[in-house]
């Protein structure tokens, strides 16, 4: 498998470098000798401030230890467009570069829409701090805490009072995992300066919470699929249980689409 993906990638760089003519390159400018119309592994070696023997590695497919920084070089010094950068990373560290998707503000459209368009279930879109970016109105009448100024999911679970009166069996079935979730985002995105305030914010905040983080050592990537059960003023106060489906827009993987829906069917809902 290795001698396969490091094949497709060197292709795709020496592709990605002959369709450059090296006499256009402002870089190689005044280099001795003159460039020519190919341009060569020494010069992108040059533009990227390595070896060469550094760079061939890499565009022959070689594992090595390629930093971030590096491949941002690589990708700006072949005029890489968006999605080809994201094919190098993928290929070369197995994850996507830094800062991908984050620079949007904006929601996508059809994202957008079909959160509001969402009138069966409460939905919401949360970022990778769980920030709670934009709610359908079901949402807000099952939760009215998504409507007050900057709502974040894990500091309303995890803090709040009336999130233990509300989420039923709050240490096992909400605290832990959601404490877990944190561990691994934090983990995940280490440079995420809010992420780890967030975490730094509920640990010294609530006695619960650092006793289960203390003991505890589970991991949980998501909540997709769990079942927990509520007691909602919006429901009388009545016992329900509900599931959580997380989805990933593919535009925004900086984003998670959340919505809920009834564990047992719409009978007492």
């Amino acid at each position: 498998m290795e001698r396969v993906d490091g094949e497709s990638i060197s292709r795709l760089l020496r592709a990605w470098r002959g369709r450059i003519d090296a006499r256009t390159v402002r870089e190689l400018r005044g280099v001795v000798p003159r460039p020519g119309r190919r341009l060569s592994q020494a010069h992108v070696a040059r533009m990227t401030g390595v070896s060469e023997g550094w760079y061939r590695a890499l565009e022959a497919g070689r594992r090595q230890d390629f930093s971030e920084n590096f491949l941002l070089r690589v990708a700006q010094a072949l005029r890489l467009s968006e999605a080809e950068t994201l094919t190098l990373f993928l290929a070369v560290c197995g994850r996507r570069p830094p800062g991908s998707g984050r620079e949007q503000t904006d929601l996508p459209p059809g994202v957008k829409a079909l959160l509001e368009q969402q009138v069966s279930y409460p939905a919401y879109l949360s970022d990778l701090a769980w920030n709670v970016v934009a709610a359908n109105s079901l949402m807000g009448e099952w939760f009215p805490w998504v409507l007050r100024p900057k709502p974040n999911l894990m500091r309303w679970a995890l803090l709040h009072p009336e999130a233990r009166e509300q989420m039923l069996d709050w240490e096992d079935s909400c605290a832990r995992t959601y404490l877990a979730m944190l561990r691994v985002a934090a983990n995940s995105n280490p440079g995420n300066g809010e992420l780890r305030a967030l975490v730094e914010e509920i640990l010294d905040a609530d006695a619960d919470c650092r006793r289960i983080w203390a003991e505890e050592f589970d991991v949980v990537e998501h909540r997709d699929g769990h079942v927990f059960r509520l007691r909602l003023p919006y429901h009388g106060r009545r016992e329900i249980r509900v599931t959580s489906h997380v989805l990933l827009p593919i535009q925004r993987t900086d984003l998670r689409f959340v919505f809920i829906t009834p564990a047992d069917g719409w009978a007492g809902i």
